[in-house]
């Protein structure tokens, strides 16, 4: 997906305290070089206000949302370093400003196992109001801004959740034989306004929840691709 994005504006305002995005990745860039880091996902304005997540170039997932002045809201980068090239990552973000316990509120998975071990971790403040899930607001899948910083790999099984925290037992399991943590490739979620589901057969962008939710290809070539998790 090197230099390729999905767009997608939002029509309507949903869940802006409680959503789930879970998408299954494979990075492509060769490690150590500049291509190696890039984003999985972003709703952006500017450097000032935007919500984003990905993989950065010391090879750390990170999230972050800048609102207003650009003062940071939510801030998480990890200690764990993703390294290998060679397989599929499920990554889950779930999200519920809700909870009382600050912990709670953003809860990160990779492989089934939720990451509690953060070079930097900021919870946002409860009840907040993220930048999800906002009318006229624009979903950009491969990019960080939609004009650099691409998602250097494969993309697969990509879904979001409006209105509901999800675990990730609903998009994986852990195979009993060998202890591989397995793609459950038809989940059942109610997708919410503004959830969706793409990239599930092939490299399909309309929308295969009950929702149209489409996506564009704003820019670049998406590639059918036999490799798949």
């Amino acid at each position: 997906m090197a230099n390729t994005k999905l767009n997608r504006t939002a029509s309507s305002t949903g869940n802006r305290r409680t959503w789930t995005w879970s998408g299954w990745v494979k990075r492509s860039a060769v490690i150590g070089t500049t291509d190696a880091k890039g984003g999985l996902f972003s709703t952006y304005t500017d450097g000032n206000n935007r919500f984003d997540f990905g993989i950065d170039a010391n090879h750390r997932f990170f999230l972050k949302e800048k609102e207003g002045s650009g003062s940071t809201l939510i801030d998480f980068t990890t200690n764990k370093l993703f390294l290998d090239p060679s397989g599929f990552y499920h990554f889950v973000i779930a999200v519920d400003t809700t909870q009382a316990t600050e912990s709670d509120r953003v809860k990160i998975y990779v492989n089934g196992e939720q990451i509690t071990s953060w070079l930097d971790s900021t919870y946002p403040d409860r009840n907040r109001d993220t930048l999800m899930n906002v009318s006229g607001r624009t979903y950009i899948i491969g990019s960080t801004d939609g004009s650099s910083n691409y998602w250097n790999g494969l993309m697969s099984h990509v879904h979001f959740c409006d209105g509901t925290a999800l675990a990730p037992t609903v998009f994986g399991s852990t195979d009993s034989t060998t202890g591989q943590w397995k793609i459950n490739t038809s989940p059942s979620f109610t997708p919410g306004t503004n959830g969706f589901t793409i990239l599930k057969d092939g490299n399909t962008i309309t929308d295969q929840s009950s929702n149209s939710n489409n996506f564009t290809l704003g820019g670049g070539t998406l590639t059918n691709t036999k490799d798949c998790p």
